[in-house]
């Protein structure tokens, strides 16, 4: 039977982040919350049948109590958040490869697809929960376009295989939602469980 050591972290530091994602950092740092990360990974694995909507909250929900677990205290936040790309009902995650990073590309030039970004958090034991959809509309891409955007690198680890803050950028034609929903994690919708939870009166 294999026990999981707690871990003991800073007092100040009522939030953390269950994740070690560069973009989630920067997104949560906007909030101008004080916070902790926490590497706390969970099996990213969709059950048969299950919807996009539900898949992507149901990570959200296990990656902040995957961080949960690892924390000890009383008075603390645990956030968790997952994002996947979503067209006429596939769901594109992450890429394996630059075989995958195309495919994907390749699908959503010229259409319209959909991000799912969904945020929980555990306070006390108790799950809060919120999703996000937001429309993103692409630009047809060659296949010259494509290439050199997978050369960059930056697909890799990115729902969908781009990236709307970095260079992915000149791809997206409008969007219709939230930023930062799209980026890897809705602010809206954390701020709202963050007061939900009872942490802004704290």
């Amino acid at each position: 039977m294999m026990v999981t050591q707690q871990q003991n972290f800073s007092e100040k530091s009522l939030i953390f982040l269950a994740s070690e994602s560069p973009r989630r950092i920067e997104l949560l740092q906007q909030l101008g919350v004080q916070f902790e990360t926490i590497n706390a990974p969970v099996e990213e694995v969709a059950l048969p049948n299950e919807p996009p909507e539900s898949y992507v909250v149901r990570m959200a929900i296990e990656k902040a109590l995957s961080g949960f677990n690892k924390v000890a205290g009383k008075a603390i936040w645990v956030v968790g958040g997952d994002t996947v790309v979503m067209l006429k009902g596939r769901v594109f995650g992450k890429p394996k490869n630059e075989a995958d990073a195309f495919n994907m590309l390749s699908r959503l030039s010229g259409q319209t697809h959909d991000v799912l970004s969904a945020v929980a958090i555990v306070f006390d034991g108790e799950v809060f929960s919120a999703l996000n959809t937001t429309t993103v509309r692409f630009k047809v891409l060659s296949e010259s376009e494509i290439m050199n955007y997978i050369s960059t690198h930056e697909p890799f680890g990115k729902a969908g295989s781009y990236a709307i803050q970095g260079l992915g950028a000149k791809f997206i034609k409008g969007i219709d939602g939230s930023y930062s929903a799209v980026m890897g994690m809705p602010l809206f919708e954390l701020n709202q469980l963050l007061e939900a939870s009872g942490y802004h009166s704290e």
